[in-house]
């Protein structure tokens, strides 16, 4: 029962598993003590020297200092179920890898969280606490002891939860893109990241609600408080991201880290002048910017030993910040990442509009080509890339639409329409990466016509089986052109300027016969499409499947068949109206 009250055994314990976990009491047990100690510790202190009535009648400190004790031991036991839900996340992933030794390579034997990170953060984190809270503005001694223990071990309790956190959700991602490539067929872990980000995120949303309890309601509104919550809003936006809610945003992961960072650096050095110098939270606000941005105004008001001292510590690690997070804004802006937010925007409304369309994953150099041609063929079609400079050289072709993401998670296709589609191309340069590709595709939309690029011939029967309907192979096609050209090249010129391959404007397409066809149940000589369209008919595919070459006058039209014709762009678009029942 004990083991069940302690966070599961880990190779490399945490901070807070280091300092309380060799205790031999159950974690709440030890949890509760932590939290409550100090503060039995200073009842008892100031009962012994018969001052309670003093400790009682300096307002309603006494209730409000109830907060460190109950905040920490919240954050104790958070620690001890979010130990308990990593566990379970981790093990999600053991299926999906190849063997144990796998597993123990890229879970077990990892470090998550650095020691001097750790206490870094939590350093860090009390120092954010005394600045705000002041603990030496107390008369009594026992109390001023207090406060600065028990504020201390709280902020940095917090600050480590928040790098914890951070760090450990950043593993997760990590991880799930080495399973995703070392286990092409099996199922992802996806289901479990988003677990772990709304667990996480419950965590710190409680933590506010433990906070609300102990302040009153119109403090919950002053800046201090307003900061600390919007840190950790911040804080459950991030994991959010990096748990891969949303794709488009997580692309842009940089410009959140950016602004967290300048935004801690902001609350460091205003409430460092607002404590060590008493000065307006505006001013301390002011002071900080043309620090960080080493503006050099100068001092806008008397300042002590103290806040000079203060002074050269900020400039020191937030000039540097401050450089950081602009230069990332500044690029954020002048890159067009904010422009294409917009343009995501607008997009993602335009291929929510699409039906029976076509989706072509993989913009290389093979992808590129097929782009080009669906853009000729005047096709309505959506590109799935998470190249960022393949998608800029796509834009080039005109107006097309795209998603940036990975076409192998379920998400991303989904934003791509892939419910909605008729097709889907494949045209990654990786056997491993289209197979995974048309696996998702086909569990997506069983009825999706999929056509895969093939790298290594031996791989073919592979993607016909996990799904592909025709498999292409451009080393294949490329080499039997080659030849070609050089055994017989009037016939591939001719194919050339049939399939527009070298610009001009003889193309071959293929027209399906629709029941209220004006050709539907005719003869080829009653048609007369080579005399009133002016197009050439090569064949004609039954609805059973068969080819019918060079077909004779005689031949009858029914609903089903397939006309393979060639024409200009004109005469093809005159032969489609006719066939959707126009004149």
């Amino acid at each position: 029962m004990i083991n069940k009250l302690k966070p599961t055994p880990a190779k490399f314990p945490a901070l807070p598993e280091r300092l309380i976990g060799p205790v031999p009491l159950p974690w709440v047990i030890s949890s509760l003590l932590v939290g409550s100690g100090l503060y039995l510790a200073l009842i008892l202190i100031v009962v012994r020297q018969d001052r309670l009535d003093e400790f009682f009648s300096s307002g309603e400190w006494w209730y409000y200092s109830l907060l460190p004790p109950a905040l920490t031991t919240y954050l104790l036991l958070m620690h001890l179920l979010s130990r308990r839900l990593l566990h379970g996340t981790l093990e999600s992933f053991r299926p999906l890898l190849p063997s144990a030794t796998t597993y123990d390579r890229l879970v077990t034997d990892v470090r998550i969280l650095k020691p001097y990170l750790e206490w870094l953060a939590f350093g860090l984190g009390a120092i954010l606490g005394w600045l705000a809270v002041r603990p030496w503005e107390r008369d009594l001694p026992e109390v001023v002891v207090y406060n600065f223990i028990a504020t201390g071990v709280m902020f940095g309790l917090l600050a480590w939860t928040i790098y914890s956190s951070l760090a450990t959700t950043r593993f997760l991602a990590h991880l799930q893109d080495q399973v995703r490539q070392l286990n092409i067929l099996g199922a992802t872990a996806i289901p479990s990241l988003a677990r772990w980000g709304l667990a996480t995120a419950s965590f710190f949303l409680g933590g506010i609600a433990v906070v609300g309890l102990f302040i009153p309601f119109e403090d919950f509104f002053t800046p201090e408080v307003m900061i600390f919550n919007g840190i950790v809003l911040l804080v459950i936006t991030l994991i959010f991201l990096r748990t891969g809610v949303s794709t488009e945003f997580t692309a842009q992961f940089r410009i959140f880290r950016a602004i967290l960072l300048f935004a801690v650096a902001l609350l460091f050095g205003t409430l460092g002048y607002h404590r060590l110098e008493g000065w307006p939270l505006m001013d301390g606000l002011y002071m900080t910017v043309i620090t960080m941005t080493t503006i050099g105004y100068g001092e806008i008001g008397p300042m002590n030993q103290t806040g000079r001292i203060f002074t050269i510590f900020l400039a020191l690690a937030s000039v540097g910040i401050g450089g950081y997070a602009i230069s990332t804004i500044a690029a954020f802006m002048m890159e067009g990442d904010f422009q294409r937010i917009f343009e995501g925007t607008r997009m993602d409304k335009q291929i929510a509009d699409l039906k029976d369309h076509i989706i072509l994953c993989g913009i290389g150099r093979v992808g590129m080509q097929i782009a080009a041609e669906l853009y000729r063929s005047q096709a309505s079609f959506v590109v799935v890339d998470q190249n960022h400079e393949e998608l800029e050289r796509l834009r080039r072709l005109g107006d097309v639409l795209y998603v940036r993401g990975d076409a192998a998670r379920d998400e991303t296709l989904r934003l791509a329409g892939i419910e909605r589609a008729k097709g889907l191309i494949v045209a990654l340069s990786d056997d491993k990466e289209n197979s995974f590709v048309v696996l998702t595709g086909r569990s997506l939309n069983p009825n999706l016509r999929i056509v895969a690029r093939l790298v290594e011939e031996q791989n073919a029967e592979k993607l016909r089986r996990v799904g592909a309907d025709e498999v292409v192979s451009p080393n294949a096609i490329g080499g039997v052109r080659m030849a070609s050209m050089m055994v017989r090249p009037a016939v591939i010129q001719f194919f050339d300027e049939v399939l527009n391959v070298s610009g001009h404007k003889l193309g071959l397409e293929e027209v399906q016969i629709t029941a209220r066809s004006a050709l539907n149940g005719q003869t080829l000589r009653e048609a007369a499409i080579g005399r009133e369209v002016g197009l050439l008919v090569v064949a004609i595919r039954s609805h059973d499947g068969k080819y019918q070459f060079n077909p004779s006058a005689q031949t009858h039209l029914t609903s089903g068949d397939i006309l393979i014709v060639i024409g200009t762009p004109e005469q093809l678009v005159l032969l489609r109206k006719i066939n959707a029942g126009g004149t």
